[in-house]
């Protein structure tokens, strides 16, 4: 079985972020998670989300709130933040970081029409 990758997570560590960044980035507490449509609907029991959340957690990822009664669960970047420091690490590590390298990659080496090349100079201006 392939295991898709998301932004270097898994589907189950997208699916779990999906439920913080979709929240709008606001907390959980581990029940309420428990009780999320995506969590529900794939029947994991308190021990698989609850290693699911600690792997996110080694990856700085989530943050855990243990002061209270409840655990309670908050993430640590917005989706945005990830995928920028996500995309920043693959251009790092496999174009040499050089952007104009993961350009050509991914235009196949073919020019760019003059609309993209508009487009990605008012990005970098």
């Amino acid at each position: 079985m392939i295991m898709k990758r998301n932004y270097g997570l898994s589907n189950t560590e997208m699916t779990l972020m999906d439920i913080f960044w979709e929240g709008g980035n606001r907390s959980f507490t581990f029940k309420e998670l428990l009780e999320q449509p995506a969590v529900v609907e794939r029947g994991w029991k308190k021990q698989t989300l609850g290693t699911y959340l600690s792997n996110l957690q080694k990856s700085s990822l989530l943050g855990v709130d243990t002061s209270g009664k409840n655990y309670v669960y908050y993430p640590m970047v917005s989706k945005d933040e990830y995928v920028h420091q996500w995309t920043e690490k693959l251009v790092r590590t496999s174009f040499d970081n050089s952007i104009s390298k993961l350009v050509s990659a991914f235009t196949g080496g073919k020019k760019l029409s003059q609309e993209e090349a508009e487009e990605i100079r008012k990005l970098i201006e």
